[in-house]
């Protein structure tokens, strides 16, 4: 609790009576502002180098907003669908949109089945065969085995066939994705692929 003293100071008080509780106010703003943003008297280079910038966005409880009206619009937290858990939304005049359905993307080598160059979230992900991929989550990424996950893919031949995509939900832990040439009818490895799985 930041502690603030309203109506400080009062025109009929002797300034010295509200002394004490005006440097109260001062000393507050500091400490309500150092929340989630970089305090005062900092000059540097960011992260955390500029007095003012946000360091987050901390929200505070469920906060549905009333509707909006162009140009305003508001960003807040509410529970999902899924799970009595926060969830991120923003509404304007047009309605209410989700903002973290994605829970898990990467961006994978096909050939190895390695995430390159660090592209990935939440997620872990393994070459079982040719064509088929088993993908892991980090805990708590996903609150059920009802998800939905959108995938694309790049092969480089010379071979004009295209490769088709399927998924297998597993569980609330990991799902398994293969790659399939239509002429071929079994698994081939494609030149790269991503994946975001998405849940509300």
């Amino acid at each position: 609790m930041v502690t603030y003293n309203l109506d400080i100071p009062d025109g009929p008080n002797n300034p010295s009576n509200d002394q004490p509780k005006m440097k109260t106010n001062t000393n507050a703003i500091q400490t309500l502002l150092s929340v989630d943003h970089v305090g005062f008297n900092t000059n540097g280079s960011p992260p955390n180098g500029v007095g003012g910038h946000h360091l987050q966005v901390s929200f505070d409880g469920k906060n549905v907003p009333a509707a909006q009206t162009d140009p305003q619009s508001v960003l807040y937290t509410n529970s999902g669908t899924a799970s009595t858990n926060s969830q991120l939304l923003y509404r304007n005049q047009n309605g209410i949109f989700q903002i973290s359905a994605i829970r898990a993307w990467g961006f994978v080598d096909g050939t190895t089945g390695a995430i390159k160059a660090s592209q990935a979230f939440n997620c872990s992900v393994a070459k079982i065969s040719a064509g088929l991929y088993e993908v892991t989550f980090t805990m708590g990424a996903v609150s059920s085995g009802d998800y939905a996950v959108l995938v694309s893919s790049t092969k480089r031949s010379s071979a004009a066939r295209f490769v088709y995509s399927s998924y297998q939900i597993i569980d609330d832990t990991k799902f398994r994705l293969n790659f399939d040439e239509s002429a071929a009818g079994s698994g081939v490895d494609v030149t790269s692929f991503s994946f975001q799985v998405l849940q509300i």
